[in-house]
């Protein structure tokens, strides 16, 4: 399956390029089509956040639950926040990025549940998985970067 035959247009893909890995935790760049300059992650949790944070001010996929917290007002993003526009990036560009030892387009199509439902594209292996949850995509990406048959398996249950 070429990368072409992927939703590439899709108002929420990212692409995720893994430039590190140490004890686990990986570090990189998300890259997505409102801008030209990348969002900055140093941690396997900095990248839930980051992607977190960008689904807020884009206001899609919209959360189904609010956000609990010890603090009232955090987790919150006033509407004057939210970002809906046009993209400053052409997406077929998002194609064209790639990380030092993983990439991965991964489109998150529902924000249920206190969680992420969608789809993830390891573009080395040009395989597609879906995932149900926040945690089982990095399951998904850690097999992919640790070189274990956990995608494969999971693609071949599919």
């Amino acid at each position: 399956m070429e990368l072409s035959q992927y939703n590439m247009h899709a108002p929420n893909m990212v692409c995720i390029c893994v430039d590190r890995m140490a004890e686990q935790e990986y570090s990189g760049e998300i890259w997505h089509q409102y801008s030209s300059v990348p969002v900055s992650f140093g941690t396997t949790v900095g990248l839930i956040q980051e992607l977190d944070r960008l689904y807020d001010r884009w206001d899609f996929p919209q959360r189904s639950t609010n956000v609990r917290t010890f603090d009232p007002q955090a987790g919150r993003t006033p509407a004057e926040e939210r970002e809906r526009g046009r993209g400053q990036m052409d997406e077929r560009r998002l194609n064209d990025r790639k990380g030092n030892i993983g990439t991965f387009l991964v489109r998150v199509k529902y924000r249920q549940n206190a969680t992420w439902q969608g789809e993830v594209v390891w573009v080395e292996k040009n395989r597609k998985q879906y995932f149900r949850s926040a945690l089982e995509l990095l399951k998904l990406i850690d097999g992919a970067l640790g070189e274990t048959p956990d995608m494969e398996n999971a693609a071949e249950s599919s």
